[in-house]
C-alpha cells in the first residue's frame, strides 16, 4: 500500500467504524489500541451499532462511541449522519459494508479500509475442491488497515468494561462463594453453531462432581433454548445463568478459570478477558478467520467432508446429520478442559 502522509501535529480526530457483530468489534480493539499509541492527542471515535457500545465505552482510548440506533439504518439516515464525519482528519472503515460507504462517500478525511477476505471465505464453503488457504485471522486483516500509516498492532484483543462492572463482579464472586467457576457459553445466534444440549449437562454434572462451580453466561431471549441445562446449573448450589450486560458479563468471565464455548461473540469476549478458550465449532470453521485470539486456547472442529456450509451459521443442518457437532463429544470437550480445571481439594 502506499504510504499515507501524515499532519505534521499528527492525526486530530480518527473515526474507527465497525457497526457489528459483537465478535467483529472486539477484534477491531487491537486497531483502536494501535492508533490511540500512535496519535495520543487524537480524539477516536467508535462508530457501532447501539447493542455493541459498551465494548469501547469504557475504553481509555475511545474518545466516544457514536451507538447507531437500530432503527436509524436506512440510507438516509446514513447521509444524514455523515455530516458528523466531516470533521475527521482520519477514517479507518473496518467494515467495508454498503453502509459504512455511504459514511465515508466523499468525506475530506483519507480513508482505510481493511482488505477483504470474503472471496477466500467463501471458497471454504463452496469450492473446498480448490483447496483453499486458511484465511488470514480477523484481528490480522484489521491490523493490514494501518498498513499506510506503518502502524503495526500488538497482541491479542482485550478489553475494558469499566469500575462499576469490576465492583459488581467482585461482589457477586464474595456473595456467592465461588472459587474460580468454569463459564459456559452455550448458544449462538444460528442453531448450527451450537452443540448439543445433552452434552452441555454431561460437562456440567463432572464439573459438579469436581466441586467447580459452573456460570452459563447468554442472552435473556437465548436461555429458554436450553431450558434442561438452565435447570440443571441453577438446581445446584454452585452454579448460575447470567444474562447480564456485557461489561457485567465480561467483568464475571474474567474472575473464572475457562470458558467452553461455541463459535460466538461470548467466545471473544471471554478470550478478549484474558481467559482460557475452548471453542467448539459447528457449521462455521476456524479457517475462516475467527478462532479466539491469544495463547493457550483449545479450538475442537471436526473438519467434516460438509464443513463448513456457511459464513456465518444456519438454522438446521442441511443435510440433517449435523455431524459437525453431535460427533464433537464430552469426553474430547472435557480432555481439552481438563488441563485447566484441577479437582477440587
Amino acid at each position: 500500500m502506499k504510504p499515507l502522509q501524515v499532519p505534521a501535529a499528527g492525526f486530530r480526530r480518527i473515526a474507527v467504524l465497525r457497526l457489528s457483530s459483537l465478535g467483529d468489534v472486539i477484534l477491531t480493539l487491537p486497531v483502536v489500541h494501535a492508533l490511540h499509541r500512535a496519535y495520543p492527542g487524537a480524539r477516536i471515535e467508535y462508530w457501532t451499532r447501539e447493542e455493541y457500545g459498551d465494548v469501547l465505552r469504557f475504553d481509555p482510548a475511545v474518545g466516544h462511541v457514536r451507538a447507531l440506533e437500530r432503527d436509524a439504518m436506512r440510507i438516509e439516515d446514513l447521509v444524514s449522519m455523515s455530516a458528523e464525519l466531516e470533521e475527521c482528519d482520519l477514517i479507518v472503515d473496518l467494515h467495508g459494508s454498503a453502509r459504512t460507504r455511504v459514511l465515508t462517500f466523499r468525506q475530506k478525511g483519507r480513508v482505510l479500509r481493511a482488505p477483504s477476505s470474503r472471496v477466500r471465505r467463501l471458497r471454504w464453503v463452496h469450492a473446498r475442491w480448490s483447496s483453499p488457504a486458511a484465511a488470514a485471522p480477523t484481528a490480522e486483516r484489521y491490523a493490514r488497515s494501518l498498513a499506510p500509516l506503518s502502524i503495526a498492532t500488538h497482541g491479542a484483543p482485550r478489553m475494558t468494561c469499566g469500575g462499576e462492572a469490576e465492583a459488581w463482579a467482585d461482589a457477586w464472586i464474595a456473595r456467592r462463594g465461588f472459587d474460580r467457576p468454569v463459564a459456559i457459553a452455550p448458544a449462538a445466534r444460528h442453531a448450527t453453531k451450537q452443540w448439543i444440549e445433552s452434552s452441555w449437562i454431561e460437562i456440567a454434572d463432572r464439573l459438579g462432581k469436581k466441586g467447580i462451580p459452573v456460570l452459563a453466561f447468554s442472552l435473556a431471549r437465548e436461555k429458554p433454548t436450553f431450558g434442561a441445562l438452565a435447570a440443571a446449573i441453577e438446581r445446584r448450589a454452585e452454579g448460575a445463568w447470567l444474562c447480564e450486560s456485557l461489561p457485567r458479563m465480561a467483568a464475571l468471565l474474567s474472575r473464572c478459570r475457562a470458558a467452553v464455548t461455541c463459535d460466538s461473540g461470548l467466545m471473544h469476549l471471554a478470550a478478549a478477558r484474558a481467559l482460557r478458550v475452548v471453542a467448539l465449532y459447528g457449521s462455521t470453521v476456524p479457517e475462516l478467520g475467527f478462532a479466539p485470539q491469544g495463547e493457550g486456547h483449545a479450538v475442537l472442529c471436526r473438519h467434516e467432508p460438509c464443513q463448513p456450509c456457511t459464513l456465518h451459521g444456519r438454522e438446521r443442518c442441511p443435510l440433517g446429520h449435523f455431524r459437525c457437532m453431535t460427533g464433537i463429544t464430552p469426553d474430547e470437550v472435557w480432555s481439552a478442559l481438563a488441563v485447566d480445571v484441577p479437582a477440587a481439594r
